[in-house]
């Protein structure tokens, strides 16, 4: 049986298709080209991580050619746990600087998440949508990503005080 569109619920924004860097030799992105998403079960810097999957000619199975952000990888890998359905189209074939501290470079892209219309769903969409837009920026229409390279220092150096002082608690003589 066929579905229609009014049997899925369906949300959409931009984001950047990061990588680009480690899979330009391999894929070159056009416009409008639709992409499927999958867990990348065995990456060793993001359990979550999600990959975007293309069949490229002369293979016989997909190809990663990108991530998702990692911002947005745990909230996308519950949500497709839980029944959704997510592909990525390419919006730009022009490639950007990602706005990680390390650098790299990404595609705009726009990401389309589907689910089956359903009240229980539609509160996993409406979940998702809020994990998305506290936990992910979008750069402007120019490109230019605010800088937060000074806020994830001091977030790392907080967490890393944090951390020395639980450890020494334990180890404090009450003489």
């Amino acid at each position: 049986m066929a579905n229609s569109n009014e049997d899925f619920i369906k949300h959409s924004f931009l984001c950047g298709l990061r990588g680009f860097h480690v899979y330009k030799e391999i894929w070159k992105p056009i416009v409008g080209e639709l992409l499927r998403c999958s867990h990348e079960r065995n990456n060793i810097y993001d359990r979550y991580a999600i990959a975007a999957n293309k069949r490229l000619r002369g293979r016989l199975a997909d190809s990663i050619i990108g991530h998702l952000p990692r911002e947005i990888s745990r909230a996308t890998r519950f949500f497709l746990l839980r029944g959704g359905m997510v592909h990525l189209k390419v919006t730009d074939e022009n490639y950007r600087r990602s706005p990680l501290i390390q650098g790299g470079l990404e595609i705009p892209v726009e990401m389309i998440c589907e689910m089956d219309d359903t009240p229980r769903n539609r509160a996993i969409m409406e979940r998702y949508k809020t994990l998305i837009t506290t936990q992910y920026k979008e750069p402007g229409q120019d490109g230019k990503f605010d800088d937060c390279t000074k806020d994830v220092l001091e977030e790392l150096c907080e967490d890393d005080y944090s951390d020395a002082e639980e450890e020494l608690e334990p180890n404090v003589d009450t003489d």
